[in-house]
């Protein structure tokens, strides 16, 4: 039973021209809905032409770059996964998207720690837990975005794909909300996009029937007349010039998952602002940059990888926030949700989260569980990533270094202290069984909060063992370190990383909004600079 409980915990947290007439017939051959009519697998037509951009990975930030920049150029996107459209563990709240291997690649960081990363259309976007959050003010001003290319970047994704919750709120995330104020995250900031330090309902890519909307929904922006979308496409290395001295990307390698066959894929050549730019998310995008030659000098030479260029700032520094999650056995009985209601505390150092779903363990016995998560949104901690091999379907080694600087676990042990207050709010004992003496007793599944705030110690124990994942893994290409202010990678010409593999720290209580964000405003700074009257 536990095991089935913690499956269902993993997948809770995660939730045109000619060529749009070439395309369309064989996208009707597919079990999977492909809405768009530039979808396609066949590799050897998307291959036969050039691009003036190839975007690797058709994810949270791939989708709306590739959307954008299509209105004045070619664009190829190049997506190892397939479509989410038709598959119900991803568009239904209720799914089970990162235990369906169809959608979610499995693997184990060096810590030992289980993890998914997205193999479909729409990348994170189409397996995480659905929170629709906005990046601190603060945060934008350290990145020194251009605050208003931010916001209305931000407004137009939202057009599509986040939806207000506040007017339909779930049981538990109704009585999440008013434990978290009892525990004393205030001030309470209703309903917004917007990050808060307090109590907020926010925003959700599920719409008000449970659909997800993923960034490939972001698509529909999209110019048809100038990209092509192909699918089970999975990128072997990056090409490039050499004649000029100084490397330049000038196409891409890939396999195609659908014939088995291997394709070079070039850009326009005619072409001065044409680019290949990754977007295939913190593993995908580091990986190809290391299988390329690009990286550190001593690791590339181990792999047998010709150096390209000696760039040791590739695969360092990545993250995957350490969290901690808590299973009620609820008395009464709750509705599957989605996480609707964030706590934000400790001057935005740690995010509080929680929601429900129903276990069946057999024909007579339901199981209505609660769930308390939180995550430390600014670790000290740091890691690595290299290669295992060098076969891109492989998934690289990846070490995080949970709770490794000292700091990390002092500020876990503070927020082990708001959990504890907030699992004995009376809203939260509202799901408290009572004994045959009339107390209230809070039943815990597998770990459990204590009442004892006393012992520091204990506390810090119960962080490292209660380690659990939101899956909001970054950095590996670095904005200043591995990218310039623009993206470029440095040291070669034509190639861009923007994705979340740039960041140093996560943005806000979850990524999606700001990857999304991220993808639409380089798109725009990309145009500008070609075209300085478009209009998008």
């Amino acid at each position: 039973m536990m095991m089935k409980i913690v499956f269902l915990l993993v997948s809770w947290l995660l939730i045109f021209t000619n060529s749009r007439h070439q395309f369309c017939s064989e996208a009707t051959t597919s079990n999977l809905e492909y809405p768009y009519p530039f979808m396609t697998v066949d590799a050897a037509r998307a291959a036969a032409r050039t691009y003036d951009y190839i975007v690797v990975g058709g994810g949270t930030a791939g989708c709306p770059l590739a959307a954008t920049l299509s209105q004045y150029y070619s664009v190829l996107v190049l997506e190892r996964g397939d479509s989410p459209y038709g598959i119900r563990d991803v568009e239904d709240f209720r799914g089970a998207p990162t235990t369906n291997p169809t959608v979610a690649q499995p693997f184990v960081s060096e810590d030992g720690m289980k993890l998914v990363r997205a193999r479909v259309l729409g990348g994170g976007s189409a397996i995480n837990s659905g929170v629709y959050s906005r990046a601190s003010t603060e945060y934008i001003r350290k990145m020194k975005w251009d605050e208003k290319l931010v916001n209305d970047s931000y407004e137009w994704v939202e057009k599509l794909n986040a939806f207000d919750q506040q007017h339909n709120l779930f049981t538990f995330s109704s009585s999440f909300k008013n434990g978290l104020l009892e525990a004393g995250v205030l001030p309470y900031n209703g309903h917004t996009f917007d990050h808060l330090v307090g109590t907020k309902i926010s925003g959700s890519i599920f719409d008000y029937n449970g659909k997800r909307h993923t960034a490939a929904d972001l698509l529909q922006y999209a110019n048809p007349e100038n990209i092509v979308v192909l699918l089970n496409a999975t990128a072997s290395r990056i090409l490039f010039n050499l004649e000029s001295g100084k490397p330049k990307a000038s196409g891409v390698e890939f396999r195609s998952n659908n014939d088995g066959l291997i394709y070079q894929i070039s850009l326009n050549q005619l072409s001065t602002k044409s680019e290949v730019i990754l977007s295939a998310g913190t593993i995908g995008s580091t990986q190809l940059l290391l299988l390329s030659g690009i990286g550190p000098k001593k690791q590339l030479k181990e792999m047998n990888i010709t150096v390209l260029l000696d760039a040791p700032s590739v695969g360092k520094g990545v993250q995957d926030n350490p969290s901690a999650s808590f299973l009620i056995d609820s008395s009464i009985p709750l509705e599957d949700s989605f996480a609707q209601v964030v706590g934000i505390l400790n001057n935005s150092q740690h995010y509080i989260e929680g929601g429900s779903f129903i276990q069946q363990n057999n024909a007579t016995n339901t199981q209505y569980v609660g769930l308390l998560m939180i995550k430390l949104a600014f670790p000290l901690s740091r890691g690595d990533l290299w290669l295992k091999s060098r076969d891109p379907q492989d998934n690289p080694f990846v070490r995080y270094n949970y709770y490794s600087h000292s700091l990390d676990l002092k500020k876990c042990v503070f927020g082990m202290k708001v959990m504890i207050n907030l699992s004995m709010s009376s809203s939260i004992q509202e799901y408290a069984f009572i004994d045959s003496g009339n107390a209230k007793t809070l039943r815990f599944l597998g770990i459990a909060l204590p009442k004892n705030q006393s012992n520091d110690d204990a506390l810090a124990k119960l962080c490292k063992d209660s380690l659990t994942s939101f899956n909001h893994y970054h950095g590996g290409c670095q904005a200043g370190l591995v990218v310039d202010k623009k993206y470029l990678v440095k040291g070669v010409d034509s190639l861009r990383v923007v994705d979340g593999s740039t960041y140093k720290n996560t943005p806000g209580t979850n990524p999606q909004a700001t990857t999304m964000m991220l993808g639409r405003y380089m798109g725009i700074l990309i145009l500008q600079e070609y075209i300085n009257t478009a209009k998008y």
